[in-house]
């Protein structure tokens, strides 16, 4: 197998404005792989919470006083995230809430800092057809089910029925919810209307459909496979929707294609797995099956594009990710350049392949004649 070494690409390009006296804007465009490859990656955005420092201390924090409001609280410690509705949605171990940030205005509301349904170790995310959002609690031992408003509508489980749950995933065509347990080293099903439990999968072992402290999961929304993160056996499971054995990838190395430390993890439209592995600070992005290592970005550092610590990863409909930057306390989100993504943003795809081709080719315009 061909394995090719990509590197980021960041591209500078200027507008200058009719008049020289004016300020130049300066846009930074970071695409994987690099020109002359076709471009599969696009950075978006970064996220850190509120637009001003938080003023807050430990003692308020633990004495539950911190002061939430949107503008003020920054993420501590990422790890579960998600999109939906346009929302960026964090699970903050650090300070035991989940950040709801609004893509558009920043604005910032949370999930799981009121009496009713408050959290202890956020960790998981999901999403139900219903808008329904799920948060695993590791502390608490359980799954709780909030309306987009952040309202506890429901909670499923306890220390009778986990001992740590950590990655959830969504079924929305079979409307199931997977629940990985890391300490019972196993995944369990159950149905969301009737909040039966529905089976379970695994035991501690390095044998097929066996765990060594599996950490998160995804669902390929196109077939229903459940693919797991094991990640002290430097491994991916898949499993098909009734939790039979399909297959597994994956070895502890230093090298692409292997893994060290793989935590978070995603599945796009094309049925492409992505991996996070927070000793390496990258994302491999595999084939369905596991086979190929089609191409990885991200490197070790704190500007745009870098990672320190990742840990969580989710994928949407629309083929946009998001990815926790644990020890930078930041999220960063972007996007799968898909053929269906080409097809519906036809200029955007065209203004990114000149860019690329020569980025620092953009002439200003002429400056206007006077009329005198």
């Amino acid at each position: 197998m061909k394995i090719i070494f990509l590197s980021v690409s960041v591209f500078v390009m200027l507008f200058f404005q009719a008049c020289a006296t004016k300020p130049v804007d300066v846009k930074w465009t970071i695409t994987y792989p690099t020109y002359p490859e076709e471009p599969k990656i696009l950075y978006l955005n970064t996220y850190r919470g509120g637009s001003k420092p938080d003023t807050s201390t430990a003692l308020d924090l633990f004495l539950g006083e911190a002061t939430r409001d949107n503008k003020s609280m920054n993420i501590v410690k990422p790890y579960g995230v998600g999109l939906q509705d346009g929302k960026v949605y964090v699970a903050d171990s650090g300070s035991d809430i989940v950040f709801v940030i609004d893509e558009k205005t920043r604005d910032l509301n949370f999930i799981g800092d009121g009496m009713r349904g408050r959290l202890a170790s956020p960790v998981g995310i999901a999403f139900g057809k219903d808008k329904t959002i799920y948060v695993s609690d590791s502390r608490l031992k359980t799954i709780n089910g909030y309306d987009p408003q952040g309202n506890l509508k429901f909670m499923l489980g306890g220390r009778l029925e986990f001992n740590h749950p950590t990655g959830i995933a969504v079924d929305k065509n079979q409307n199931r919810l997977y629940v990985v347990d890391t300490k019972g080293h196993m995944f369990k099903a159950y149905d969301i209307a009737t909040k039966k439990h529905l089976y379970s999968v695994g035991k501690r072992g390095v044998g097929d459909a066996e765990f060594n402290f599996p950490t998160n999961i995804a669902v390929d929304q196109r077939n229903g496979n459940i693919v797991i993160v094991d990640t002290q056996n430097f491994r991916i499971q898949i499993f098909d929707k009734d939790g039979k054995f399909v297959s597994r990838f994956g070895s502890i190395g230093d090298k692409p294609g292997t893994f060290a430390r793989p935590k978070g993890v995603g599945i796009d439209s094309d049925g492409n797995i992505y991996v996070a592995d927070s000793a390496f600070n990258n994302i491999q992005i595999f084939d369905e099956k596991g086979q190929n290592l089609l191409l990885y970005f991200g490197s070790a550092g704190y500007t745009e594009g870098r990672f320190r610590l990742v840990t969580g990863l989710y994928i949407d409909e629309t083929d946009k990710i998001i990815i926790a930057d644990g020890f930078s306390g930041r999220v960063q989100t972007f996007q799968y350049i898909s053929e269906k993504w080409k097809q519906k943003n036809p200029v955007r795809y065209k203004e990114l392949k000149e860019f690329e081709k020569e980025p620092m080719s953009i002439k200003a315009p002429e400056p206007k004649k006077s009329k005198e």
